[in-house]
């Protein structure tokens, strides 16, 4: 019997679920940004060759943080927009946050 742990069911249940809707979610938000700021549409992101599985963890959607949990890393970035695409994506309504 495998050993179950709790970063091994982290990886195998949320990281590709975040890993895709946090890549669904950045080429709108840049786009989106640079869009509005430039006035020119913007090219959509591309994926790196070497990227790394991810976890996108937002604890209060109302501060717009989000914490990336990429391999042993943490990375926090503030984008409201970015929060709200993921709670929309995740059909998350503020009566359950």
């Amino acid at each position: 019997m495998t050993d179950s742990t709790r970063r091994n069911f982290l990886i195998a249940t949320g990281a590709s679920a975040a890993a895709v809707g946090v890549a669904a979610a950045l080429p709108t938000a840049a786009g989106a940004s640079t869009a509005g700021s430039a006035g020119t549409s913007a090219k959509p992101l591309k994926t790196p060759k070497n990227a790394a599985p991810l976890v996108a963890h937002v604890s209060d959607p109302s501060t717009g943080e989000v914490s990336l949990l990429v391999g042993e890393r943490e990375v926090k970035i503030h984008d409201h927009d970015l929060v709200a695409r993921l709670s929309h994506a995740a059909g998350v309504t503020a009566k359950e946050v």
